[in-house]
């Protein structure tokens, strides 16, 4: 038996997982013969919403695992909430159903280690990178580990994790009533936690993989999905968050600096008056009269190419300088990057990315839409 009695006559156990599922899932099998051999006392707990029948056959063969299924659609945070009340695990372990967990007998018991000394743990997460939505995806996923790895190392809290894979104190669970029925539940109640000073740490030894999205259409509705959620915790949380901002920008700052870094360049075209260049091409066009008497069309185009220059410029400076900091990173976090792809995500992908959540702040702020679509908190 995993399970023991505390000081109290109750029963415990070291870590409870949980595993939201909706439908059915391909990387559950795997995920679960993998946590069904790990040495630590442990409870594993699957949710699934309107499962197959299919799916309901594959899973009679794990007898040690405790299946909560319920025919009608209740929503991750509804059933995540429901499970929990069952739990008895010190630890809160919550996985997505679509992650690989590695072939590492002390995953568990490395988590129950780290979880002794602190309140929330975000794991490192990597994308399997199979096409060019997951390449673009795994350089996302490093920004949230950045992001993360910065807040851990000189905060020692952080309003925000990635869902995929987190460990959380059942206290400190309890203590903040669980999850809210909002769409961003992760970030959500990371930020409860980040309020209620809850200690806060970020594993680079332990990690899992995401498989994500490989198709446009789903990838678009999955971010609008987070965009959404994304704007409706800011609105609820902006206040707090201004007031950390505030005592702590050298953090907050470059943590946003990961997650946007396209908005650098942006800000500084806009920010860094044209003046310059303008006079820049102008001594430019007086040289070339006065050596090959061609300065009329050259400065008339150069009029006419200064805002374009000055953007081109900023952008490729910008760009660098990311470049530079993020392969810095990427040795110390366990990611490799690749310029030509991190070429493609900071001037193509992370701008697209943007452009969909401010939509979402529109959609949130504007028209008070709070509800993303094909979605139930």
């Amino acid at each position: 038996m995993w399970e023991r009695e505390d000081s109290g006559g109750r029963l415990v156990t070291d870590i409870s997982v949980f595993i939201p599922v909706y439908k059915e899932s391909n990387q559950l099998f795997s995920m679960l013969d993998k946590l069904s051999t790990q040495d630590v006392a442990k409870e594993i707990l699957v949710t699934v919403d309107e499962p197959t029948d299919a799916f309901l056959e594959r899973l009679k063969g794990f007898s040690s695992v405790k299946f909560f299924f319920n025919k009608e659609r209740k929503g991750k945070v509804n059933a995540l909430n429901e499970v929990a009340k069952t739990a008895i695990g010190r630890v809160f372990l919550f996985l997505d159903a679509d992650i690989e967990i590695p072939d590492d007998h002390r995953f568990l018991e490395k988590i129950i280690e780290k979880m002794k000394h602190i309140d929330v743990l975000d794991i490192k997460k990597k994308v399997n990178r199979d096409s060019f939505l997951s390449k673009m995806a795994y350089y996302e996923y490093f920004t949230f580990n950045a992001s993360s790895w910065l807040a851990s190392r000189f905060l020692g809290k952080c309003p925000a994790v990635n869902g995929a894979a987190f460990a959380i104190r059942k206290e400190t669970f309890e203590s903040i009533r669980g999850f809210r029925k909002v769409v961003a539940e992760d970030i959500d109640i990371a930020t409860r936690a980040f309020l209620k000073n809850s200690t806060f740490a970020y594993s680079n030894d332990v990690e899992v993989k995401n498989h994500v999205y490989s198709n446009w259409g789903t990838w678009f509705r999955q971010r609008r999905r987070w965009a959404i959620g994304q704007a409706g915790w800011l609105q609820d949380w902006y206040k707090d968050l201004a007031r950390a901002c505030f005592h702590k920008p050298q953090v907050v700052l470059p943590g946003l600096f990961f997650l946007y870094p396209s908005v650098i360049a942006l800000f500084l075209t806009v920010a860094i008056p044209s003046a310059w260049m303008y006079q820049s091409l102008w001594v430019f066009s007086f040289f070339l009269s006065v050596n090959f008497n061609i300065a009329l069309p050259i400065f008339l185009m150069s009029l006419g190419m200064a805002g374009l220059l000055k953007g081109i410029i900023i952008s490729l400076v910008s760009f660098g300088v990311t470049a530079a900091i993020f392969f810095g990173f990427s040795r110390k976090l366990g990611f490799k990057i690749r310029l030509h792809e991190l070429f493609v995500y900071y001037f193509f992908y992370s701008v697209l990315w943007l452009a969909i959540t401010a939509i979402g702040f529109v959609q949130v702020v504007g028209f008070k839409k709070n509800v993303a679509p094909d979605w139930k908190t």
